[in-house]
């Protein structure tokens, strides 16, 4: 423990205070709310987790963020927390690909629906040219034809 009291070693160069005012200053962009920033990242919930990640990558993406399920096991508020973030780095411009399977949290937040079915694009969409029982038939292969499903390959 001793160790990190001295400035020596790899990481003796890294302005602390300046990383701190840096994490503020993401967590107030991202709206983020942690309860002690000084709290290590290890003794964080999952969802803060989560929470900080997003925000560090919204805070410093410049070219792309990509999302993989980033709601996923995270509770009511923390899903609210990520989907403002979301709406956040669209009003800044911030390319965002996003990953779910929840859809709507796709209608929501995104502005294009490309649908993946067995590794191959199944599908893309306007979002404000589309509904939901459009995309679910890309998604599961089925379509609608005079009111019967029939499937396709």
């Amino acid at each position: 423990r001793e160790i990190f009291k001295f400035p020596l070693g790899p990481f003796s160069w890294l302005d602390r205070k300046q990383m701190r005012n840096r994490t503020l200053e993401a967590l107030k962009a991202t709206a983020v709310k942690i309860p002690n920033v000084d709290n290590p990242i290890r003794n964080m919930s999952g969802g803060q987790r989560q929470c900080v990640a997003i925000a560090r990558a919204a805070a410093f993406a410049s070219k792309l963020v990509i999302m993989d399920e980033p709601t996923a096991a995270l509770g009511v508020q923390e899903t609210a927390q990520v989907e403002n973030i979301i709406r956040g780095l669209k009003e800044r411009g911030v390319p965002l690909i996003l990953i779910s399977h929840n859809l709507r949290q796709v209608f929501d937040l995104v502005d294009r629906i490309w649908v993946f079915r067995r590794g191959r694009i199944a599908g893309v969409a306007d979002r404000d040219k589309t509904t939901g029982n459009e995309i679910v038939s890309m998604i599961t292969g089925v379509t609608e034809a005079r009111g019967e499903a029939s499937a396709f390959a």
